[in-house]
């Protein structure tokens, strides 16, 4: 028997805009959820289980398409070392995910069929480490529990008019005909929803747990090159953050885990101190470095670093306490989280209902809350859409 033949993208594209185009979406639900991410999915879920009619509007033709580049396409889920102090507000955290964190998580995926796996630093992952694993089984959870997926819709503004709430936009198939939604209650779940809700502040958006920007002209000579390295962040001599992992070398910035893990706190001017060695002392290393540098580094690094210093010792000593001068921060176009959006102080930390207005829910990104590597980030969306979502049903049902 002959296997079907995988679709081209054209022919993807087309089988999804069918697919939208047939979706019949009620105008007035109980709940509407702006996003169809991690925290939009789950918001929705969340209500459709309270038995909340829901409407979730994406602008991408197939909701959570953001999870499938998580992980480096992995999906690091979560953590099992949850902990509201990482995080850049944890009080606010602490208060909205509560006790039972990591089990709560856990115990929907589980529900879901989703087998997970632990590794290094109490990252978890799905068992099939594909970020796709994790995405298919929230849609299908999602289907199951008659959430409506009205992808391919831009939303324009998000207005309080009565005791509802309008959302209104554009479709970005077919003839881009506009449309409304009004329900009770709203979860804002996007990260660059524009609303025209003057009481509702925002902060402005960007991009953290990217590369910082570095000025040394070494970087040109072992740009792509990688190593162990422990560093120390300081700011006028006062020591900021130390973190420790491999450090991705370009040839005007560094990157990898530990760098973006410091994006969340550096700044322009900023100093940042390299020890390439981590498990060496200076004197340690300096028995195995008489003719070479080349056996205890990248020979490429090293290699730089004498050509710069002039002499294998005074290399050895540069890679021991390299001082390098933060630009910022860059690519911040490709972060893996944005920084800023609604102001916490609004919201209750108890619901995530906003305190002005009665009905408007916020999750995930649209929150002013970020966390470092590691599955962090994916944990706030999971709870604080489980939050909202559950929230915003029990309102609509007043």
């Amino acid at each position: 028997m002959r296997r079907p033949r995988a679709l081209s993208r054209i022919q993807e594209k087309e089988r999804l805009l069918k697919q939208l185009a047939d979706t019949k979406v009620p105008s007035r639900p109980d709940v509407l959820v702006v996003g169809g991410g991690a925290a939009g999915l789950m918001a929705g879920i969340a209500a459709a289980e309270e038995g909340a009619t829901v409407v979730v509007v994406e602008r991408d033709l197939e909701c959570g398409r953001s999870i499938l580049g998580t992980g480096n396409g992995r999906c690091n889920l979560a953590n099992s070392r949850l902990d509201a102090a990482v995080y850049n507000a944890p009080d606010f955290v602490r208060d909205v995910t509560g006790t039972s964190w990591l089990e709560d998580i856990l115990t929907f995926f589980h529900e879901s069929g989703l087998i997970i796996t632990e590794e290094d630093e109490g990252r978890l992952y799905p068992l099939s480490h594909q970020a796709a694993s994790v995405r298919e089984v929230l849609v299908e959870r999602a289907r199951r529990a008659n959430v409506i997926l009205a992808c391919g819709r831009k939303v324009r503004s998000v207005e309080h008019r009565g005791d509802r709430y309008l959302v209104e936009g554009q479709e970005v198939f077919g003839h881009e005909i506009r449309y409304t939604f009004s329900a009770p209650a709203a979860v804002l779940a996007q990260g660059h929803t524009r609303m025209l809700l003057p009481d509702v502040r925002q902060l402005a958006l960007f991009g953290v747990l990217c590369p910082l920007a570095i000025e040394d002209p070494t970087l040109r000579d072992i740009d792509g090159r990688r190593s162990q390295a422990i560093l120390t962040l300081k700011r006028d001599d006062t020591i900021i953050a130390v973190e420790r992992g491999e450090v991705l070398f370009k040839k005007d910035a560094l990157s990898g885990i530990c760098i973006f893990n410091l994006s969340r706190v550096a700044r322009a001017r900023d100093t940042l101190n390299l020890d390439l060695l981590p498990d060496l002392s200076l004197d340690e290393a300096r028995k195995y470095t008489h003719h070479t540098l080349s056996g205890v580094l990248d020979p490429v690094i090293a290699n730089a670093l004498i050509e710069r210093e002039g002499s294998i010792d005074a290399a050895l000593v540069r890679a021991k306490s390299w001082e390098l001068n933060v630009r910022g921060l860059t690519d911040t176009n490709r972060a893996q989280v944005m920084r800023g959006g609604l102001i916490l102080s609004d919201f209750s930390s108890a619901t995530l209902e906003a305190k002005e207005h009665p009905g408007l829910f916020a999750a995930g990104e649209a929150l002013d809350v970020d966390g470092p590597c590691g599955g962090f980030n994916l944990a706030w969306a999971w709870k604080s859409g489980m939050v909202a979502g559950k929230n915003a049903a029990a309102f609509a049902s007043r």
